[in-house]
């Protein structure tokens, strides 16, 4: 059984200079509950590919049937999340099963590998978006996070899909702050993610500052050898080994 531990959080009087970043989203890893076909895939909605296309072969798609679908994206980083802008589908044949019902989520955990993960709203639309509707939605304040999700939680009819033809996230910049590291510990246990970065450290700490230092964004160490595996891109499939001599620092499960 995986054993929480503890948290480190990188604190800091947090002031915002009001200037907004590029798109944080786009290429950045998406995974989603069910996929249409082959070629409406989750990353369809992070490509910079603003048309909507026919039939949605340019949008990320859900499959029929999938009551409670929904679509997330890992921003690789902690930022503090100011507004989304999303492209609604425009084929005419689906346009009465677009975009709407649906809630702007932003954690700090991976759902995904996390259960317990809890989001914080950034918005929820109730009423319908235009056939190829280009919407902004703003948080009512920034809110930090990873990972955004996108979930519809209401589906009219069984024809109805989670349609997203293309999702821009924007941050406001924060000053006087470091970069954002979340660690929670989980004992006994390895994250394999193919790109990882083997140091040689002194102490579990000097592993903590080694991430730190980086782009890093969850790291293991192993307390025998004293290893430091360095992960800076996990993805959604990434695999977890349950190891006595290793534990995890991160946010990926728990």
């Amino acid at each position: 059984m995986l054993k929480y531990v503890g948290v480190w959080i990188n604190l800091c009087i947090l002031r915002l200079d009001g200037k907004l970043s590029s798109n944080l989203a786009f290429g950045k890893p998406a995974a989603m509950s069910t996929v249409y076909n082959s070629i409406s895939t989750p990353a369809r909605a992070v490509d910079g590919n603003h048309r909507t296309g026919l039939f949605f072969s340019l949008c990320a798609t859900s499959k029929y049937g999938d009551q409670e679908p929904w679509w997330m994206v890992d921003l690789r980083g902690y930022f503090h999340i100011h507004h989304i802008i999303i492209t609604n589908g425009a084929d005419p044949y689906f346009a009465a099963q677009g975009l709407h019902s649906f809630t702007i989520d932003v954690f700090t955990k991976n759902p995904i590998g996390c259960a317990l993960a809890t989001p914080v709203q950034c918005y929820n639309r109730t009423d319908p978006m235009g056939r190829g509707e280009t919407v902004q939605f703003q948080c009512l304040s920034p809110v930090i996070g990873r990972f955004v999700r996108i979930k519809k939680w209401r589906m009219t009819n069984i024809l109805d899909k989670l349609v997203l033809c293309e999702v821009q996230i924007f941050s406001t910049n924060a000053i006087d702050c470091a970069p954002l590291r979340f660690f929670h510990r989980i004992l006994g246990a390895r994250l394999n993610s193919t790109n990882v970065i083997i140091s040689d450290v002194d102490d579990v700490m000097h592993c903590a500052s080694r991430c730190g230092d980086g782009d890093c964004l969850a790291f293991n160490y192993n307390q025998n050898s004293q290893q430091c595996q360095l992960i800076s891109t996990s993805a959604f499939n990434d695999s977890k080994t349950m190891t006595s001599s290793w534990d995890y620092y991160g946010m990926d499960f728990c």
